[in-house]
């Protein structure tokens, strides 16, 4: 697994624990945008794209479909926990999900530098 994978699931986590602790489903358009941002920098994604001569704004509109599906798959698992016991498992604030989010974003673009 290559580190931007690990910093992408670590956006996805933020996802995850937007669900598990309820938040606003807004949330998941952020995190969904700061996943975005972080497959756009990824080197190996961007090879992918130049591989089947795509460009980056003919790939964004279906790239951003695909994060808002995978943060919503996410934010449902942690939710359907919820739902399930009855109650989150953990009560976190609003900002926790969206900064471990942010965490990752921030791992994924220091690693496209290196790359």
């Amino acid at each position: 697994m290559s580190p931007a994978n690990i910093f992408y699931a670590i956006i996805l986590a933020g996802g995850f624990l937007a669900g598990q602790s309820e938040n606003p489903v807004w949330v998941i358009l952020v995190i969904a945008a700061l996943a975005t941002v972080a497959r756009v920098l990824d080197p190996e994604a961007a090879a992918a794209r130049a591989a089947q001569g795509k460009t980056l704004a003919k790939a964004l509109p279906m790239l951003v479909f695909n994060q808002i599906i995978w943060v919503n798959l996410v934010f449902l698992i942690g939710f359907g926990i919820v739902w399930a016991l009855g109650a989150p498992v953990v009560a976190l604030p609003l900002w926790l999900p969206i900064l471990v989010s942010a965490v990752g974003l921030v791992g994924a673009a220091v690693m496209s530098r290196k790359g």
